[in-house]
């Protein structure tokens, strides 16, 4: 949605079934205040320090309350992703040198390596989560996200050709 504060206000509201009285009350803006926010012609629109309340007591980002969830959604998505494709591959590489070290076998009943997929997905979780507030804390640009989507959209077209080559390929084919 891209729309007006005014109207993100109003999608808040609806959406969590908020009066104007718990609306003010979670951001400590007078009701009077945010029901000139919330008009839907000729709505006020509230200075640096109201709308850092409105983000902290909505529990919404300030980039979503200004400029709408587009403005703010790319990036995130870039950084979820990169920061899942790190930890998955940190796994698939421990996954690989165990094999190799261990000869073990990785699957019994419905365990891998012993645990429970619920076990796996909250490991892998909670380690993306630590990886993508690493990338946020190092500063890392929307452009540098960008590069790696590219670069890495154009390895998997280089892994799909490759794969695609083995199946055309026939039996009876040497090379």
């Amino acid at each position: 949605m891209v729309g007006t504060l005014s109207d993100r206000l109003r999608e808040l509201q609806e959406r969590n079934n908020w009066t104007v009285a718990d609306m003010a009350y979670r951001t400590g803006i007078p009701k009077r205040t945010l029901d000139k926010y919330l008009l839907r012609d000729g709505a006020s629109l509230p200075g640096f320090e109201a709308l850092c309340s409105l983000a902290t007591g909505l529990g919404v980002s300030l980039d979503w309350l200004v400029f709408g969830a587009d403005a703010a959604s790319e990036p995130i998505e870039l950084i979820a992703d990169k920061s899942a494709d790190s930890v998955v591959r940190m796994f698939f590489f421990g996954f690989l040198r165990l094999s190799q070290e261990q000869q073990r076998a990785f699957f019994s009943g419905e365990e891998i390596l012993g645990l429970k997929p619920e076990e796996w997905a909250a490991d892998i979780g909670l380690r993306s989560g630590e990886e993508a507030a690493k990338l946020i804390r190092e500063g890392i640009t929307k452009e540098a996200l960008l590069l790696w989507k590219d670069a890495r959209k154009e390895r998997m077209g280089e892994i799909l050709s490759k794969r695609i080559g083995r199946f055309a390929k026939s039996p009876a084919d040497p090379k």
